[in-house]
């Protein structure tokens, strides 16, 4: 699978053996929108200010869990749906330019490397290491937990355009 990223439409999409399985478009700072298999998924920024790294994950007007950032830029990525709840941890490394999603039980799932492309335009692949639980669909875990993914990025990109990390 591979992700491609366009920062100039503020925006990533899936691409998976040449077919588009849905695009995202977000803002970065607010909210984030798609539609995947006739669903409505949203990301949410939380409104309080003490709350400025947290998101809101919605499907179908329904709140289903949150995205939540720690001081390391790890993403803490919380389910709740039919009375399971479930985590997932997206980690950075930086020095392999890379995010690798995990479950709770710290089993490797996804490898997210980026492949090609320039400053503000560019592809992603999305490594399947390991199958996670089928309680999240692997699109719609992919969607959840690249979106934090997309705001890092976005985040170091505003950075480097301003002058920052010199």
């Amino acid at each position: 699978m591979i992700i491609r990223t366009d920062y100039n439409e503020q925006s990533f999409e899936l691409i998976e053996n040449g077919i588009s399985i849905f695009k995202l478009q977000s803002d970065c700072e607010s909210i984030g929108k798609t539609e995947y298999k006739g669903e409505t998924i949203e990301f949410e920024a939380k409104g309080k200010w003490w709350e400025k790294y947290k998101y809101n994950i919605i499907k179908n007007s329904k709140s289903i869990g949150s995205i939540n950032f720690n001081w390391l830029l790890d993403s803490i990525i919380s389910f709740n749906q039919d009375g399971l709840e479930e985590k997932f941890i997206l980690k950075i490394n930086t020095f392999k330019q890379e995010f690798n999603l995990y479950d709770e039980n710290k089993t490797h799932l996804l490898r997210y490397k980026k492949t090609k492309g320039d400053f503000s335009t560019f592809e992603i692949s999305c490594e399947i290491l390991n199958q996670q639980k089928p309680t999240i669909e692997l699109i719609e875990l992919v969607i959840y937990s690249y979106y934090p993914a997309f705001l890092i990025m976005h985040g170091t990109l505003i950075n480097q355009k301003n002058g920052g990390g010199v």
